[in-house]
């Protein structure tokens, strides 16, 4: 697929947008009337007292474990999902379908409720676990969808043609479907997992130590919410800017190998 140069007043345009949206954050800003100070949330990223790391990394690094863990179990259990979506079996394919609507269809929220409240109270759940789990399942349902999706809509006349060839189907899943489904997975995938890290801030609810449960910490003992919540914000910013920046990155290279 070849780019195309866009003409100069796209450019221009852009550059417009870009200086009305800064000017209009700055006014913003500046309208409030504020006595901006962050000096004070230095000791909550790093206490100087203890010399160990104060409760805006701890919640990092909480959001960070959470997302990485919900991502794996997520899209391990995806893929199981969406291999019973497109299963010729009727029942397996409706207990599949009717997972993936289940948890697609209700709030994150009213999930990790329903996993904290009443099937954890009942197995004795923690609330990181109730956490992991939710997120976890909310994830495989939209990575067996991608999954499902990209599978239909694969040619099946290249894998026609490598049985012409003599291949096995372990080799035309590894060397045929793998690599271009891939390919086509990855865009909506890392849309995915960037909208995980975002929705692992619900956790905060059920007393999981996150960066959102830690901003509201460093509220209640410093009462500057304003700056608080501009950095929390700017941190997962920076935290989904960097996963999506991974992902282009994968896929450039998967481009130019294939």
């Amino acid at each position: 697929m070849y780019s195309q140069k866009l003409p100069l007043w796209y450019s221009i345009v852009a550059i417009l947008l870009i200086g009305v949206f800064g000017i209009g954050l700055f006014q913003a800003f500046y309208g409030l009337d504020y006595d901006w100070d962050f000096s004070f949330l230095g000791d909550f990223f790093w206490d100087p007292k203890d010399d160990k790391p104060g409760l805006i990394l701890l919640g990092l690094w909480g959001t960070i474990y959470i997302s990485l863990i919900s991502i794996v179990i997520g899209s391990g259990l995806g893929l199981l999902v969406g291999t019973l979506l497109i299963t010729r079996e009727p029942v397996t394919r409706f207990a599949a379908v009717f997972y993936v609507d289940v948890f697609r269809n209700t709030p994150v929220l009213v999930q990790l409720y329903v996993v904290y409240f009443i099937v954890g109270t009942a197995i004795e759940m923690s609330p990181e676990t109730a956490g992991i789990l939710t997120l976890s399942l909310f994830c495989s349902a939209y990575v067996a969808e991608i999954f499902r999706g990209t599978l239909q809509e694969f040619e099946k006349g290249q894998i026609d043609a490598a049985k012409a060839l003599g291949l096995t189907r372990w080799q035309t899943a590894r060397h045929i479907i793998a690599p271009q489904a891939l390919r086509r997975m990855l865009p909506p995938l890392i849309g995915q997992f960037v909208s995980l890290v975002k929705d692992s801030s619900l956790v905060s609810v059920i007393s999981v130590v996150d960066l959102t449960k830690s901003a509201m910490n460093v509220v209640a003992v410093s009462f500057r919410s304003l700056e608080t919540w501009f950095i929390i914000a700017l941190i997962y910013f920076v935290l989904n800017l960097v996963l999506s920046t991974v992902g282009r990155k994968i896929e450039q290279r998967l481009r130019v190998s294939s």
